[in-house]
């Protein structure tokens, strides 16, 4: 027997998110949609508020060729979008190019060519919103999956919202958990397509969620809660520090010429907490592989600051650091030109 409880109590988390700030109201709003049962349930929802909200929807669907049910999921989400009124756009990726010219992962392959189409799309069609359907189960994932790799900012889940090449991505199902989502598909027919490399091992968010989830619900049930309340807290924190470390960066860090300098002095006089944040916030500003980036980078060049020596240097994900006199120097890595023979 469907659960109405749960249409009204997925609608209501939506309602509130973008109450919250995720839309203005009165503008297109570009909804990735994949054809599968989060992206697919976030369509609906946000079909159903529309009119509350005055939102006018564009389904954005990309097309990433990885399994040979590609082209009958793109079809589902055109057909589907043409069923409920909703205007579309179909793109195709090159993923196993970009992944094999870059030396990425398919996983890191797909979401750079993923978010540059959508944002392609979202200019296109006038809108400056993207919504994209990671649910709390996406958050719990992330925050284990950034702590396995050590990333520079560990536990700090996804936020609600993030500014992304001129755009706003937000979020609107990061509260609802995907069991509500299957519960709320369910009591509204509304059908779905099932992703097959969502079940392959290969890729580690997959074996987050298949394997370590559930060992780790052998110590506490109530584990994922847990986690994405503790993600929540960390992502809070990590806003405030954000801002404490753009005001004392105004002091610490120098800008010329495309490249970045760290001052020493100035961050020597910060707490070590700030000095990471200001150190992070300029790694971010040399356009360096933010993603790439792990604790370690930033704890070396932190270190380099505060008692490296002149002429002492650090090679990170696309920048490289070097130790003047009073400072530290970030700059882009310049790739060669291959020329040909002749």
């Amino acid at each position: 027997m469907p659960d109405r409880a749960v249409v009204h109590r997925v609608a209501q988390r939506v309602r509130a998110a973008l109450r919250a700030g995720l839309v203005a109201g009165r503008e297109t709003v570009v909804v990735g949609v994949s054809g599968g049962p989060d992206s697919m349930a976030l369509l609906h929802v946000l079909r159903r508020l529309a009119p509350e909200f005055h939102l006018r929807l564009h389904v954005a669907h990309v097309h990433h060729g990885l399994h040979r049910r590609a082209d009958a999921h793109a079809a589902f989400v055109r057909r589907m979008a043409r069923v409920w009124g909703v205007p579309v756009s179909v793109v195709r990726v090159d993923v196993r190019g970009l992944a094999r010219r870059q030396r990425l992962t398919l996983e890191e392959a797909a979401r750079t060519l993923r978010y540059a189409a959508l944002a392609r799309i979202a200019r296109r069609v006038g809108a400056r919103r993207l919504a994209v359907a990671h649910t709390a189960d996406d958050q719990v994932e992330t925050a284990l999956l950034r702590l396995l790799r050590g990333a520079a900012d560990p536990l700090a889940g996804m936020p609600v919202r993030r500014p992304h090449d001129g755009l706003w991505v937000v979020r609107p199902l990061l509260g609802v958990w995907r069991d509500e989502v299957l519960a709320y598909l369910q009591a509204e027919g509304v059908p779905w397509r099932r992703d097959p490399t969502n079940r392959s091992r290969i890729a580690l968010r997959n074996r987050i969620r298949h394997d370590l989830l559930p060992v780790l619900a052998g110590y506490n049930p109530g584990v994922k809660a847990v986690l994405w309340r503790l993600a929540q807290q960390a992502a809070d924190d990590a806003q405030v520090l954000d801002a404490l470390a753009a005001g004392a960066a105004r002091t610490a860090v120098r800008r010329r010429r495309g490249r970045v300098a760290i001052a020493a002095e100035a961050l020597r006089a910060l707490p070590a907490a700030l000095q990471r944040r200001v150190v992070y916030q300029a790694l971010r500003d040399a356009r360096g592989n933010i993603r790439g980036l792990a604790f370690v980078h930033i704890e070396r060049v932190r270190e380099m600051t505060l008692d490296g020596r002149p002429g002492e240097r650090a090679d990170l994900p696309g920048l490289v650091a070097l130790r003047t006199a009073q400072a530290v120097v970030l700059q882009p890595v310049r790739r060669r030109r291959r020329t040909g023979a002749g």
